[in-house]
């Protein structure tokens, strides 16, 4: 299982955009998003039936890493 910030389940969708960053967050594309956005790091969630924006670094999963790391690639 994989666990945004606050222990909330979530389920990762894709990969996140500009466009979520606007949608999602509400808010324009700063210089910070374009960097988390060119490493890939942004990702889109869901989490009690709404898709959110996460960095990668906030989330947690019971198999570590290489859960996290299965299903960006079987989102990708």
């Amino acid at each position: 299982m994989i666990y945004g910030r606050f222990g909330n389940p979530v389920t990762i969708k894709r990969r996140g955009t500009l466009d979520d960053v606007r949608k999602l967050d509400g808010r324009k594309p700063d210089k910070q998003d374009r960097e988390a956005l060119a490493l890939g790091s942004y990702v889109v969630v869901e989490c009690d039936g709404k898709e959110r924006l996460y960095h990668l670094a906030f989330l947690r999963a019971d198999g570590g890493i290489r859960e996290i790391d299965a299903a960006m690639e079987a989102v990708t």
